[in-house]
């Protein structure tokens, strides 16, 4: 589990995958990150093998992560919008995976849960 700490406001985040969004923003801190499984080094398995029909070789991990936020709030990287009984933090990391650019993003710091529910919660 990845855990980011914004230095601004004290909020604490965790995300399954490392979030690219929060590393490239100066006021967020990574916290923790999950330790590599003890082990014997993963062997190379060669070459990948293209199947027919497929493009490219090897499968490409998404570059937003689960959580991660950023897109239009209807793609993988979206968060799943959190219960009306949510703490403010959950509301305050949804309503950042939904925002459209930086400075709606740096607006939400400022809001009520309770206008974060407006703004964020609905269907629309």
């Amino acid at each position: 589990m990845f855990v980011y700490r914004n230095n601004n406001t004290g909020d604490v985040v965790r995300y399954e995958y490392r979030s690219a969004r929060l590393d490239m923003l100066p006021n967020w801190e990574l916290l923790q990150e999950p330790e590599a499984p003890a082990g014997p080094e993963p062997q190379d398995p060669g070459p990948a093998t293209q199947e027919p029909g497929q493009q490219g070789g090897a499968e490409t991990p998404p570059t937003e992560p689960p959580g991660g936020g950023g897109g239009d709030g209807d793609g993988p990287g979206a968060l799943e919008r959190p219960a009306r009984s949510a703490n403010k933090a959950d509301w305050q990391a949804y309503a950042r995976s939904l925002a459209q650019d930086s400075d709606e993003e740096a607006a939400i710091d400022g809001l009520t849960k309770e206008q974060l529910i407006e703004q964020y919660g609905s269907d629309d």
